[in-house]
């Protein structure tokens, strides 16, 4: 055997596509469906700048929320609430009957809260030795 190397790769080399590819053939030969798709909602204003986003991926029924992100100067007027509630519904469209989110902020898990989300789980000293709460909301899924 030749000379082995190990060393970091940027998502968007081809790597990237040949590991996907890799997984895809490995999840469907296992009766899988595939991994993860990382999805984007894009809030604009009325002339078409971003003002917000949001983040997310569907596997196996789970919709899982990476982040959300309005614009400093837009915050405070429900953007938040409107992405939400489109990340919740095109969830539910793709098949999804649960939503995850993991936090740090304290803020996050309130608006969370109050739109119907739970805290299933804290863990102490996680990502930079912060505390994280696992968020999570049961889908109404149309049957």
């Amino acid at each position: 055997m030749g000379e082995l190397t190990i060393r970091e790769m940027e998502q968007d080399d081809d790597f990237a596509a040949w590991y996907s590819e890799l997984i895809e053939q490995e999840e469907e030969a296992a009766g899988r469906s595939g991994g993860p798709e990382e999805r984007y909602l894009m809030l604009s204003n009325e002339i078409g700048d971003w003002i917000g986003g949001l983040r997310y991926w569907l596997r196996g029924g789970v919709a899982h929320l990476v982040d959300v992100v309005v614009l400093p100067q837009e915050r405070h007027r429900g953007h938040a609430h409107r992405l939400l509630a489109a990340f919740e519904q095109r969830a539910v469209d793709g098949g999804a009957h649960l939503a995850e989110f993991w936090t740090e902020d304290e803020r996050s898990e309130g608006l969370l809260a109050a739109l119907g989300w739970d805290p299933i789980f804290r863990r102490e000293n996680y990502i930079g030795q912060r505390p994280w709460s696992l968020m999570e909301k049961r889908l109404t899924v149309p049957g």
